[in-house]
C-alpha cells in the first residue's frame, strides 16, 4: 500500500510541475518523477540562460523543507548544484526560484522519489 501511495503522489508531482521551469532549463538532477535507487547527492539544475538562485527547497511529503546550503551571493550561472543530506524512502518536492541576469524572476518545482 505505501508503495503504491508514493507512485500516486509521483505521478501527481510530474502532472503539476511548472511548464515554464521545463523551458527554461535544460536538465535537472534528479529528474522530474525519477524513482531513484540509490541515494541522491545532490539537486542539479542546468539552465539555458544564466541565473542567479534566490531559493531551493526540497521538502519530503509531509514534512519540513531539508536543511540546505546556499550561497545566495554566487554570481549568475547556467549550472546550479547543491548538496543534499542523506535522504530517507519518500516522495520529495524540488522549489526553486531564480532571477535571470535582466532581473526576472522565475520559479518552478519537481518531484522525486527516493526509493
Amino acid at each position: 500500500m505505501r508503495k503504491l501511495t508514493y507512485l500516486v503522489s509521483s505521478l501527481a508531482l510530474v502532472a503539476s510541475a511548472n511548464a515554464f521551469s521545463h523551458g527554461m532549463m535544460s536538465m535537472m538532477y534528479p529528474e522530474d518523477g525519477a524513482m531513484m535507487m540509490s541515494q541522491a547527492e545532490r539537486v542539479e539544475m542546468h539552465f539555458k540562460a544564466p541565473v542567479k538562485l534566490v531559493s531551493l527547497k526540497v521538502v519530503p511529503d509531509g514534512g519540513a523543507p531539508l536543511p540546505l546550503s546556499i550561497d545566495r551571493s554566487a554570481p549568475a550561472t547556467e549550472h546550479i548544484m547543491v548538496k543534499l543530506p542523506k535522504l530517507a524512502p519518500n516522495t520529495y518536492t524540488v522549489h526553486w526560484k531564480a532571477m535571470g541576469e535582466d532581473g526576472h524572476m522565475m520559479d518552478g518545482s519537481y518531484g522525486f522519489m527516493q526509493h
